[in-house]
């Protein structure tokens, strides 16, 4: 019943997935893929203090005006024998571009996390994105847009509503050894507000390798009794890009 769930908003929402490739225009058939893959170790902070192992996939893809980004992270921890965290994010976001600076975007989310109070969490919403500042070191764009989240908490109690999702990412190219990143995800309803934060700097090793050490605090504003409402992950990463 878990997975019928979690999956169920990503099959929703096929037909926009399917839409990047039936509307590109057959005049530009540039296709362009990119991504990387993390491996590192955690320090868990919050409902649980443990250490152990994590896992992150990104991939991108431009075809045209279109632009896909998946991202996959799994952690999971143990102490004494005994499961202490168990982690599992997945999501999917398509932009279409409207100028050089304005895109309208859907995006698709599922987070299911043992320790947080939350079996699961789903979201899926649609919005306009804009890219504020551009440069050769770096970018910083904001999204907005209304939303439905379907989720779960541990005691049983199970919730649909509607959602505002605000998003910003942020670059930038410190020196040539080093790179800072800030992601925030905020997704808004009259039920409960999550709150994803992830801060990042990067060192390049090689031409493909880097080392990354990462800081991400999720927050929910209404959890069951007995659970905190933040969490943080600090964590060092080798980074393996591939193009």
């Amino acid at each position: 019943m878990k997975t019928r769930t979690l999956l169920a908003t990503p099959l929703l929402f096929t037909p926009l997935m399917a839409s990047t490739v039936m509307a590109e225009d057959a005049a530009d058939q540039t296709s362009n893929w990119s991504g990387s893959a993390e491996l590192g170790v955690s320090i868990v902070t919050g409902n649980t203090d443990s250490s152990n192992l994590n896992g992150k996939l990104r991939i991108g893809h431009v075809r045209g005006s279109w632009k896909n980004r998946f991202r996959l992270e799994a952690m999971r921890a143990s102490e004494d024998g005994d499961k202490t965290a168990d982690r599992v994010l997945g999501e999917f976001e398509s932009n279409y571009a409207l100028t050089e600076h304005d895109y309208l975007f859907g995006a698709l989310r599922a987070s299911r996390d043992k320790f947080s109070g939350y079996d699961y969490q789903t979201s899926a919403a649609l919005g306009y994105g804009r890219k504020l500042w551009v440069s050769d070191q770096g970018y910083w764009d904001a999204e907005i847009g209304p939303g439905i989240r379907v989720s779960k908490t541990d005691d049983g109690q199970r919730e649909t509503n509607l959602i505002a999702r605000l998003a910003s990412g942020f670059e930038y190219q410190i020196s040539d050894f080093a790179k800072l990143s800030q992601d925030l995800t905020v997704l808004a309803g009259s039920d409960n507000t999550e709150i994803e934060s992830v801060t990042g700097l990067i060192s390049p090793l090689t031409d493909t390798l880097a080392l990354k050490l990462s800081y991400t605090v999720e927050h929910n504003t209404r959890v069951p009794a007995d659970t905190k409402k933040t969490d943080t992950y600090t964590s060092i990463s080798v980074v393996y890009k591939f193009d």
